[in-house]
C-alpha cells in the first residue's frame, strides 16, 4: 500500500507519523514544494528572530530519514487523476497511489489588484518569508506596508519591526484581528502595536498594490497611495486548491470532507489548512486555519487509512499572540448571553457564558488557565457555580473544586 501526502507541514508529517507507527511497513511517499525538511509554519517568526532551528524544525531535520519516509523536496504538484490515481508533477511526471492525502497548506492574500507584482511577499511559506527577509537584511526593505491586520498579519507586522523595519499596516475593519477579538481585547492589541512603532489604519480599504514590474504603493480607496520598499498581502489565507481543479474533488473556499475527512473522491482524504471543517461549538463549516487543528485532522486521516473507523469531532477557532509583548489568548466565540469580565494591572479576562456553559473567552496580560476553560468549554460543562473563580487572575483547575468530573476526571 502506498499512500502519498501532498505537503509537509504540520499536517502532512503528522499523517506520516501517525501511519508508521499504526501501519509500520506501509510505504509513505511525501511531497513538498519547498526545499527545507518539514517545518512548522506558526515558529517562522520565532525563527528569524532568534535564528534557532529547534521550533521550527518541530520533528528534527532528519525526521523523514528515521520514519523512512519518501521525502521528495521542491515537487510541486500540477493535477490530480483519480480514475488512475496520479498526481501529475509539474514537469509531468506522474505518481501512483493507493491512499492520497491532500495537506498542501496556504498562503496569504488579499482581493485586491496587484498580487502577482514582484516586491508583494507571502509570509506564509518559509521560501517566501526567506526571501523577505533575506531583503531586509540587505538593507533593500527598510519599510514595509501590510494590507490585512489579523493573526498572521499582526505577527508579520510585529517581526518586521523587530528586526528594524518601518511597518504600516491597513485594515478595512475598525479594530484589528476581527474575526477573533471582540473591540476592548483588540484595543489592547492595537495599543501595543502602536507602542513597538507600528503604524495602523482602521477603517481603511486597500483597492490595489500600484506600480510595475515591483510593486511601489498601496492605493486606498480615498485615492491615497501608501508607499514602501515592500508589501505583504494578509486579509487571510488562501488554500492551495488550485491544481485540483478539474478533478472532481469537491471544493468551495476549501475542499469539502465529511466527519472521517474523506472528499467525494474514493481514497482521498483532506486535513489541515486546505480542509473545511465543522466547528465544534457552532457547526458552521469552514477552513480553520490553525496548528492543533491540523495536527488533530492528520491523526483521524491517518487513522481511517490505517482501516480504523475513527470520526472526527470538529475543529476549534482558537489563536495566540506570541510575539506581541503582552499575551494574548482568543478561544471561541467572541459573544454570549453573559459576559464575565476583570480588567485590572494591566491585564484583562474575559469568558462569555450561554446557558451556563462557556461558549468562548479572551484573555490578556493573564492566560493563566486557558487550558482549564478551553476543555471546560469543549466538555459543555455548567460552570454556573464557578463564574467568579473563572475570571480570577491566576485561574488554574485548583480553583475548581473536585465535584466536576468532567475536570476532575
Amino acid at each position: 500500500m502506498t499512500t502519498l501526502i501532498i505537503g509537509s507541514g504540520p499536517a502532512g508529517l503528522t499523517v506520516a507519523e501517525e501511519l508508521r507507527t499504526l501501519v509500520p511497513d506501509t510505504e509513505i511517499v511525501m511531497l513538498s514544494a519547498e526545499p527545507f525538511a518539514p517545518y512548522s509554519p506558526p515558529a517562522m517568526a520565532d525563527y528569524f528572530l532568534t535564528g534557532r532551528g529547534e521550533t521550527l524544525f518541530w520533528k528534527g531535520t532528519d525526521i523523514c530519514d528515521r520514519l523512512e519516509i519518501d521525502y521528495r523536496p521542491v515537487s510541486r504538484v500540477e493535477a490530480l487523476r483519480p480514475d488512475s490515481k496520479q498526481v501529475v508533477l509539474d514537469g509531468g511526471a506522474a505518481m501512483a497511489y493507493d491512499h492520497l492525502v491532500i495537506a498542501a497548506g496556504s498562503r496569504l492574500y488579499a482581493p485586491i489588484g496587484g498580487t502577482d507584482m514582484a516586491g508583494v511577499f507571502d509570509f506564509k511559506s518559509l521560501s517566501a518569508a526567506t526571501a523577505l527577509v533575506e531583503e531586509v537584511r540587505l538593507g533593500t526593505v527598510n519599510r514595509a506596508v501590510i494590507v490585512g491586520a489579523g493573526f498572521i498579519g499582526v505577527e508579520v507586522g510585529l517581526l518586521l519591526r523587530d528586526l528594524g523595519v518601518e511597518v504600516t499596516q491597513i485594515e478595512m475593519a475598525d479594530r484589528v484581528m476581527p474575526r477573533m477579538l471582540d473591540p476592548e481585547t483588540a484595543g489592547i492589541v492595537l495599543a501595543e502595536m502602536r507602542r513597538r512603532g507600528v503604524e495602523v489604519l482602521l477603517e481603511t480599504k486597500a483597492t490595489a498594490f500600484q506600480g510595475g514590474p515591483h510593486a511601489e504603493a498601496v492605493e486606498l480607496e480615498s485615492g491615497r497611495p501608501v508607499t514602501g520598499d515592500a508589501f505583504i498581502a494578509a486579509t487571510g489565507v488562501k488554500p492551495n486548491v488550485d491544481f485540483l481543479r478539474g478533478s472532481g474533488v469537491a471544493m468551495e473556499w476549501g475542499i469539502r470532507v465529511d466527519d472521517h475527512l474523506r472528499t467525494n473522491v474514493a481514497g482521498v482524504y483532506a486535513a489541515g489548512d486546505v480542509a473545511e471543517t465543522t466547528d465544534r461549538m457552532t457547526g458552521e463549516t469552514y477552513v480553520h486555519a490553525i496548528f492543533p487543528n491540523a495536527v488533530a485532522q492528520a491523526r483521524v486521516v491517518a487513522h481511517n487509512i490505517a482501516g480504523f473507523d475513527e470520526t472526527y469531532l470538529g475543529s476549534e477557532s482558537m489563536n495566540s499572540l506570541k510575539h506581541l509583548g503582552v499575551p494574548v489568548m482568543a478561544v471561541g466565540a467572541q459573544q454570549g448571553d453573559r459576559e464575565l469580565r476583570v480588567r485590572q494591572n494591566g491585564m484583562m479576562r474575559k469568558v462569555f457564558l450561554t446557558g451556563g456553559h462557556i461558549v468562548g473567552f479572551r484573555l490578556a496580560g493573564d492566560v493563566s488557565g486557558a487550558g482549564v476553560l478551553r476543555s471546560l468549554m469543549l466538555r459543555g460543562t455548567d460552570v454556573s457555580q464557578y463564574e467568579d473563580r473563572l475570571i480570577a487572575p491566576g485561574f488554574g483547575i485548583g480553583d475548581l473544586v473536585l465535584t466536576v468530573p468532567s475536570v476532575a476526571s
